[in-house]
């Protein structure tokens, strides 16, 4: 059969047109369906308003009279001037403050202080001390219900004084806010009426601050610098190291009192002085890099008013100026677990200090006290060990002569160190007594924001930083050298290898901590190699 020739309207092509024609439809109905704008003119508008009406019938007609495109565009216009006027009413105002001692800003949003500087230290790169640093909170913000801002109506009644007034449909939140310039804390009243079990049900009071990179991350070579959250609690406490948290934290502790973040050296805290028992809800952004602490107050039901008092600090963490504030306070300086001997020696330090104004020589002072207080003792272990070197021949006799009989060799043993006045436990005791001792000075000279930045002389300039050419360290490791050569010893020849190693280990541990720390290491060990030397010189026990 002969091939029909080719016939431009075919059935295949008809077949093709059809379903382009399908499609084409369709796609059409589906872009109009989901751009309602699409394939019309666009109506003359304002580019700021956002509500005006694209559907077909507002553009129906291009050809409306003039006198209806100019009521659109007035109606456009008082409906951008309404937008503006709600912008307005929520603006942020600030009202700025200095003294000698601190700068802060406190704005309307919540109440809370921004750019908080305080202006008689710097870090270690000469910058301005600030606290409270956050994106996103004011320090002391006041928040409500799931963390809504409170847009206030402040003034500033006189320098320092601040009060705001916030209403929220039936609420009306009054604050005060009162800088006690004397000894620098704020004393904060929340006022809060219209109280009903819909509209209010919690209040919280925010303490943010950034988290500031540790230099040093090797547990070779730590840094000292840290940042905690304190809480106090149900006559208990918790602290909380957040500068080295590897996750985001999320913590809730009920029934407290005092809550306070920040290094060691700085910190900012509220102190609660209310009938409402707060809680404490503590958060760690590690990408973020930030931390928050909140003093949450859960309203009780059937309550209509309340009033809510704290005592607010952001400042140094210094015991003069905590305890003039309240003596709680001072709880904030983290002395550990040996706080009640560590508060003691801080404040014999202090009255060194007044003898002697060198910090570096204040230290030196302390620590030859302390040593002299175990002296005694020392002693006492240096005695017995002596005997108990002096009795060895006889004792490697006494278990020769009896290693087929261990229980009559422990008893011609004990009688031998009975006859001697020899006592294997004897070092024991100087060592008890000197590691609380160690711990608690090892918390006041790494605490103290008294050596922050202090001088001692030549290159060390700040007792609080890391002896930057390593003298002291170095120091400190030969005179534990020397200790270990002149203590006489019982060990195990392969452990005595091992412990020779010891002062190598605490010279390079040392290396980053505060020289005010390795000053007292150095001049404890200096003590200790007089010490064994006029031992050793005295006669055989």
């Amino acid at each position: 059969m002969q091939e029909q020739q080719s016939n431009p309207f075919n059935s295949r092509f008809l077949i093709a047109m059809v379903i382009f024609a399908l499609f084409y439809f369709l796609w059409n109905n589906h872009l109009q369906k989901k751009y309602p704008s699409y394939g019309k003119k666009p109506v003359a508008s304002s580019s700021s308003d956002t509500s005006v009406n694209t559907n077909s019938s507002a553009i129906k007609d291009p050809t409306e009279k003039s006198d209806k495109i100019s009521e659109d565009l007035k109606a456009i216009s008082n409906n951008n001037a309404d937008i503006k006027n709600e912008v307005k009413a929520i603006e942020e105002k600030k009202i700025s403050f200095e003294n000698n001692e601190v700068a802060f800003e406190i704005t309307n949003k919540g109440m809370g202080l921004v750019n908080y500087k305080i202006k008689n230290y710097t870090d270690s790169e000469k910058n301005p001390i600030l606290l409270g640093q956050s994106k996103t909170r004011a320090l002391f913000e006041l928040k409500i219900e799931d963390n809504k801002t409170l847009d206030f109506e402040m003034i500033e009644l006189t320098k320092g004084t601040y009060k705001g007034v916030a209403k929220i449909d039936e609420l009306t939140i009054e604050r005060e806010v009162k800088y006690n310039q004397e000894n620098n804390f704020f004393e904060n009243t929340v006022s809060i009426n219209g109280i009903n079990e819909k509209n209010l049900k919690k209040v919280a009071i925010s303490l943010p601050e950034s988290i500031t990179a540790a230099k040093s991350k090797s547990w070779l070579f730590p840094s000292y610098e840290h940042q905690d959250f304190y809480v106090s609690h149900a006559n208990t406490t918790t602290t909380v190291n957040f500068s080295a948290a590897k996750e985001n934290l999320s913590q809730e502790i009920k029934t407290v009192n005092l809550l306070s973040l920040g290094s060691q050296y700085f910190a900012t805290a509220i102190l609660d002085k209310s009938e409402v028992i707060p809680d404490a809800f503590l958060t760690v952004n590690v990408n973020e890099a930030a931390a928050l602490g909140q003093f949450v107050y859960p309203i009780l039901p059937g309550k209509d008013s309340i009033v809510l008092k704290q005592i607010l600090y952001a400042g140094p963490k210094s015991i003069n100026i905590l305890s003039s504030v309240n003596e709680e306070l001072t709880n904030i300086i983290n002395f550990g677990w040996m706080g009640f001997i560590a508060k003691p020696l801080l404040f014999t330090m202090k009255w060194f200090y007044t003898l002697v104004p060198n910090w570096g020589v204040a230290i030196i002072l302390l620590t030859l006290l302390v040593r002299l207080f175990v002296l005694p003792f020392n002693l006492m272990s240096m005695k017995s060990m002596k005997a108990m070197q002096k009795i060895q021949p006889e004792m490697a006799s006494i278990r020769e002569k009896y290693k087929d009989d261990p229980i009559k060799m422990n008893q011609e043993v004990m009688n031998l160190m009975k006859v001697n006045k020899a006592n294997p436990f004897g070092g024991c005791l100087p060592m008890l007594l000197q590691i609380p001792i160690f711990f608690a000075l090892y918390r006041v000279i790494g605490s103290s924001i008294e050596l922050y930045q202090s001088p001692f002389f030549l290159w060390i300039t700040d007792l609080s930083a890391h002896d930057k050419f390593y003298v002291l360290p170095v120091l400190m490791g030969a005179t534990m050298f020397f200790q270990q050569k002149l203590t006489p010893s019982n060990m195990d020849p392969a452990q005595a290898k091992i412990l020779m190693w010891m002062p190598v280990v605490m010279s390079v541990f040392m290396l980053n901590l505060p020289s005010g720390l390795t000053l007292y290491m150095f001049v404890s060990g200096l003590f200790g190699i007089t010490q064994q030397y006029f031992i050793l010189k005295s006669k055989p026990a």
